[in-house]
């Protein structure tokens, strides 16, 4: 069979069974089950498709049928240009949480600058010192896309993070490895996983030793669950059916892990300090409300996503 009729057939497949981009989606599984990039496949497309490919192509095609998500079928997800490991333990990296990562990177690079041009006002004492190290701090890391990002992107910072899921963050860890970067991984509900020092590394967890005092950070970034309860079963079935339902469910109204981070982030963050949160399209106005009645930050600026949504909620420790 040609290489071009076995692709077409693929996505028929895909799209009988109802997927979305089924052209797409049996473009990527045909470069999986050949091991080449989209340019091979234009090129050989009117060629006769290996035998064996073509066998392992239909079986792939047989599983995104069944509604099982791409990534979970190449065990790989591309994010801000990156590529990581990604299973059913974790939240699929999804285009929308780039805002998040770009307005954090941005935010950071802008108090380097405040940083420099009062270090070149500074003392000669305080010009040796030189700046004070950036920390930043990831709850609900999943598989560590959001940190390792932006360990990438801002090599001069410290990045921990943190999750309730050791599996999630094993796979996390192993993602740093892959990225070449030094990310700190603990586990533990929220705060409680700083606190408690059971840090996690591709091996699994073991004890760092923690004083116990409030340890402070120049930023805290999340992507917490907020998917409200009653809304769960509409979800695609890829969705509902493969990704942990921990790292969806925000209970009644969706903000059960933003009231908590909203109560306790001013405690874990330095004087100014910065608090920046992904956010579901609707939840924009319940956010700013949240924080302005906590008395704790600055009024909250709320970002939209490439399509025009409410994404990224950002304020700053009074």
């Amino acid at each position: 069979m040609k290489t071009r009729i076995l692709v077409k057939e693929g996505e028929y497949r895909l799209a009988k069974a109802g997927v979305m981009d089924a052209k797409i989606d049996a473009e990527e599984l045909y470069c999986y089950a050949a091991d080449c990039d989209k340019v091979f496949l234009f090129l050989r497309k009117e060629e006769e498709a290996d035998k064996d490919v073509e066998e392992k192509f239909l079986k792939l095609i047989e599983r995104r049928a069944q509604r099982v998500p791409l990534q979970h079928i190449t065990g790989e997800q591309e994010f801000m240009g990156f590529k990581f490991r990604v299973s059913p333990d974790v939240l699929i990296p999804r285009q929308d949480t780039e805002t998040l990562v770009t307005e954090a990177a941005q935010t950071v690079r802008q108090e380097f600058e405040k940083g420099m041009e009062k270090l070149r006002k500074a003392s000669i004492f305080r010009k040796f010192k030189g700046l004070d190290g950036y920390e930043v701090l990831d709850l609900c890391c999943g598989s560590g896309a959001i940190a390792i990002s932006l360990s990438k992107m801002l090599e001069s910072v410290s990045v921990s993070a943190t999750d309730i899921s050791l599996p999630a963050l094993k796979l996390a860890a192993e993602n740093a490895v892959l990225n070449r970067v030094g990310v700190e991984f603990y586990q533990g509900d929220m705060f409680d996983a700083i606190m408690e020092g059971r840090q996690v590394t591709t091996e699994g967890p073991r004890a760092k030793a923690r004083g116990t005092k409030v340890k402070q950070f120049d930023m805290i970034v999340s992507n917490p669950p907020y998917i409200k309860s009653s809304t769960i079963p509409m979800l695609q079935e890829e969705v509902k059916g493969h990704e942990p339902m921990e790292a969806l469910d925000g209970g009644k109204d969706g903000l059960d892990f933003y009231r908590k981070i909203v109560k306790e982030a001013h405690r874990w963050l330095k004087p100014g300090g910065w608090l920046l949160m992904e956010i579901g399209y609707d939840q924009g106005e319940d956010l700013r409300k949240m924080i302005k009645d906590s008395g704790f930050y600055s009024p909250a600026t709320v970002i939209k996503d490439l399509p025009g949504k409410d994404r990224v909620v950002k304020c700053q420790k009074l």
